[in-house]
């Protein structure tokens, strides 16, 4: 009866130390079924990742942009090239989404960048690390004013001018409505033989002149006369 006795207390004691422990044990601890470790969940139906936005044209850019600043030594329509302030030179890429900016002249194109103009490009790195330029722009610089005396070898009214000057140079002059011709009552004499005085101010952002005004000489004032003209070969 005693040993009967001691049996049911060790199997009662061995119940209850089994439910213990199913007590203790963390729901949390047990696996999911339904996932798998490691494995990604189902893609987001309203979010699809796409490729890194580039703006057109620009495919392959990096790095933060550079600015140059110099002279434009030479222009065409793949490049550009600056004589900085140190004396070194650069060569810039231009492409068709390079914006060309000039003063005073609306849809500026690379073909009116000219040499001896300054200019600053702002540019960017291709995947070669080559130069491209983002946009160009030319600096205007600060108005000269100039008087060419001389006698006249091209004249077309309204547009423009050309003289044989006393240095020996030719010079051309654009015309516009304001340009005055002066003294009124000999603009009927001025063509071409007509000495003249070209009175301008350069045009910074073009390299050109621009004549305000024009006075016509009386005819035959002055030392000299227009050079004879050349005879064309074969005539």
């Amino acid at each position: 009866m005693r040993a009967f006795r001691i049996l049911l207390l060790l199997g009662l004691s061995l119940m209850l130390l089994a439910a213990a422990t199913q007590v203790l044990a963390s729901p949390a601890d047990a696996p999911d079924p339904k996932k798998t470790p490691g494995t990604p969940g189902p893609p987001n139906p309203l979010h699809t990742p796409g490729p890194p936005l580039t703006p057109p044209g620009q495919s392959g850019l990096h790095g933060k942009p550079e600015h140059f600043k110099g002279i434009v030594l030479a222009v065409d329509a793949s490049s550009i090239s600056l004589q900085l302030a140190d004396g070194s030179s650069v060569v810039i890429g231009l492409g068709p989404e390079t914006r060309i900016k000039i003063p005073g002249l609306q849809g500026a194109t690379f073909g009116d960048i000219q040499v001896g103009m300054r200019a600053m490009a702002l540019a960017v790195r291709d995947q070669n690390n080559s130069l491209l330029a983002r946009s160009v722009m030319v600096i205007p610089g600060k108005p000269v004013r100039t008087h060419r005396v001389g006698w006249v070898t091209e004249y077309t009214p309204g547009v423009s001018i050309t003289i044989l000057a006393h240095d020996g140079n030719t010079y051309a002059f654009l015309l516009t409505a304001d340009t005055k011709i002066l003294p009124a009552e000999r603009a009927g004499e001025l063509g071409i033989g007509s000495r003249v005085t070209l009175i301008a101010p350069r045009d910074p952002a073009l390299l050109g002149w621009t004549a305000f005004g024009i006075v016509v000489h009386p005819a035959g004032s002055g030392e000299g006369s227009l050079p004879p003209a050349t005879a064309t070969p074969g005539s």
